[in-house]
């Protein structure tokens, strides 16, 4: 009888510690499964603006400097040219023959500190990998710290790491994800201190650090400064850890800008305006639902908390979740698109946190007669919704968007002589990065002012090429650069052009898409889409180039001479048609071709190197958007592939 009663009961004390046990292997397996899918799509190469500013400030600081000289072309007087012009995109121009990074340098600090133990080359991949992580277990240590119980730290965590927007930007080189890791981590320690007040010294160091990597961050002082309250002793400690910070970049900015508050932003007062509040509050309305899931609406209802909480933890946390969506509610870009609203992260454990007590609180008035299965249930939901959103946004190819910028400067670097002077602008910062080139910016120029540039280059035998995005060609080809161009190379819808003289050409330039490249025996062979295609498209799993009904594809080696490659792709269609893929008259393949892929394998018989395809459609397609000026789709090549090569025909 009374080893039945010991055993009776609903919870059995011998059961609880497997319980317990269970649930934190769960939580390890998550979170290992979580650094991996981080670390696999890690991408924070040196790309666009801020990505190549702040590796190209890294490099710096790694070399003990601050400013770096420009590349020049030599002999050609600076007064003739705009003191942009051999200033890539993250620097500003200091004197004339210097210039000085744009961003803040924190994470290029922080990517410094990371490089001993990785590695240079690593180290940018590391540092924001490492910060992605940072960030999910510091909300979870928040919410333990605040009294909020595992269950609230376990649901916090959870829609941090499934959000689409964290993801996206734990993937490449940005301030945005530090900025809410060192906020987090500042409002933790201050939140700590009201323990043990030596805690204000470690929130200091981390305020100073947020300062470093976003200077806006200095609004989380707001609620660090509820943390700390009235006690002389925390705000003495805090002092001691973020003056040495405050000083450096007090000293920086002086050094750098001429005035301790100046910063290579420039003025900033006219980026904030009334008029910018409306779209910013309607991107707010859209798109806040989608990154921190539809449970945003609980967020709305924390004022209900008062009753049942600490009125002081909740005024905390409201302070904190208000100060960055108000301060950045009138700024310039925020309503641009949806990844702008990562101005807001340093808020975000704020309003999770709520979301999440709120949520409690609601269910504390109704419980469910099955707890475990309702809360497994709901963490499926909020996944499949992180799933769903983060796969039509594309955030896993985050990173390998950014890889483009630095394969196509490898491919210069491999490719054009080494005295080429390249015409860019959203790859100049990579540019300068990867490579030795001379780099100009070309919307420093119009074809009377560009003259002086090639002037200058025929002189010294330099010649000139421009790597080029698709939103730049007809810019910089036909309005600022109008000649004669010829295209020599593309790295996925990255294009880049040799000039060959002044006069204007007969009709714009036409790019080609590259479908596919391999080296084939001794020839290395292209497969390029040189008409009637779209810029080549990619995401994390598969490239691809849309047709717009009849196209041509080039097939092209390096040696001329005659053999045979194989040619793996398969086709697509946004509605049912027929394709028909001839060489020289012959169809080589013809069938129906759906929203289901076809997969072909096609002998492609090259005579002096050379081959050409002719893709057809019998459906003109469908539009893409419901925009008059949208793209008409008939049907996608993806993921082309050379096999090596037959015997020669």
């Amino acid at each position: 009888m009374d080893s039945a009663n010991s055993t009776s009961g609903p919870n059995p004390p011998h059961q609880l510690p497997r319980a317990r046990v269970t649930r934190w292997v769960l939580v390890a397996i998550a979170a290992i499964l979580y650094g991996i899918l981080l670390g696999t799509h890690v991408g924070a190469w040196a790309g666009g603006a801020d990505s190549s500013g702040y590796l190209n400030n890294a490099r710096l600081l790694r070399a003990g400097r601050f400013q770096i000289e420009q590349r020049t072309i030599e002999g050609l007087p600076s007064s003739q040219v705009s003191s942009f012009t051999y200033v890539p995109l993250g620097f500003i121009p200091k004197n004339r023959d210097q210039m000085v990074p744009t961003y803040p340098v924190g994470l290029s600090l922080l990517i410094v500190a990371v490089s001993p133990f990785t590695g240079w080359a690593a180290a940018p991949h590391v540092t924001e990998w490492l910060h992605g992580l940072a960030g999910v277990a510091l909300i979870f240590a928040l919410a333990r710290a605040m009294g909020l119980g595992l269950t609230a730290g376990f649901w916090s965590a959870l829609i941090m790491a499934a959000s689409p927007l964290y993801v996206m930007m734990s993937l490449q080189a940005m301030s945005d994800l530090p900025a809410l890791v060192w906020c987090t981590a500042a409002m933790l320690c201050a939140w700590l201190s009201r323990q043990r007040d030596r805690w204000a010294f470690a929130a200091g160091w981390c305020v100073a650090i947020a300062v470093l990597v976003r200077p806006s961050n200095l609004l989380i002082m707001g609620p660090v400064a509820l943390c700390l309250g009235l006690g002389w002793r925390r705000w003495l400690w805090l002092a001691l850890g973020g003056i040495p910070g405050a000083a450096f970049l007090g000293w920086l900015n002086f050094d750098l800008y001429g005035s301790p508050f100046n910063s290579g932003y420039g003025p900033v007062g006219g980026i904030f305006r009334w008029e910018h509040v409306p779209p910013a509050l309607s991107n707010y309305v859209r798109w806040l639902p989608v990154i921190l899931t539809p449970g945003i609406v609980l967020f709305f209802a924390f004022p209900w908390l008062y009753r049942r909480e600490s009125r002081w933890l909740i005024t905390v946390l409201a302070t904190w979740a208000a100060t960055f969506p108000l301060f950045y509610v009138s700024y310039l870009h925020t309503h641009e698109d949806w990844w702008y609203l990562r101005f807001l992260m340093p808020s975000f454990p704020a309003i999770i946190l709520l979301m999440v007590l709120v949520a409690r609180m609601i269910l504390s008035r109704r419980p469910t007669p099955w707890p475990r299965f309702a809360s497994w249930g709901l963490a499926a939901v909020i996944v499949a919704w992180a799933s769903f959103w983060g796969g039509r946004l594309h955030v896993l190819s985050a990173g390998r968007g950014e890889r483009i910028y630095r394969d196509t400067a490898v491919w210069t670097r491999a490719h054009l002589p080494a005295n080429a002077v390249l015409a860019a602008m959203q790859t100049s910062g990579a540019l300068f990065y990867y490579t030795d080139h001379t780099v100009i910016r070309y919307d420093q120029f119009n074809p009377a002012k560009f003259s002086v540039i090639e002037t200058a280059c025929a002189a010294l035998k330099r010649p000139i090429y421009a790597v080029l995005y698709p939103f730049e060609l007809e810019e910089v080809l036909e309005k600022r650069l109008p000649g004669r161009w010829t295209q020599v190379g593309a790295v996925n819808y990255a294009t880049i052009w040799r000039r060959d003289g002044s006069e204007p050409a007969d009709k714009p330039p036409v790019p080609w898409t590259p479908l596919a490249a391999a080296r084939v025996g001794e020839s290395e062979v292209s497969v390029n889409g040189v008409a009637g295609w779209f810029s080549a498209e990619s995401d994390h799993k598969n490239d691809w180039a849309w047709s717009s009904a009849k196209s041509e594809v080039e097939v092209k080696g390096t040696r001329r001479e005659n053999l045979s490659v194989q040619l793996n792709f398969a086709l697509r269609s946004l509605a049912p048609c027929t394709v028909t893929v001839k060489q020289n008259g012959a169809v080589l393949w013809k069938g129906p071709v759906g929203i289901k892929r076809s997969f072909l394998s096609l002998p492609i018989p090259l005579v002096d190197g050379q081959a050409r395809l002719e893709f057809s459609s019998d459906s003109p397609g469908v539009r893409e958007t419901s925009e008059p000026d949208s793209r008409l789709l008939a049907f996608a090549v993806y993921d082309a592939r050379l096999a090596a090569a037959k015997s020669p025909p």
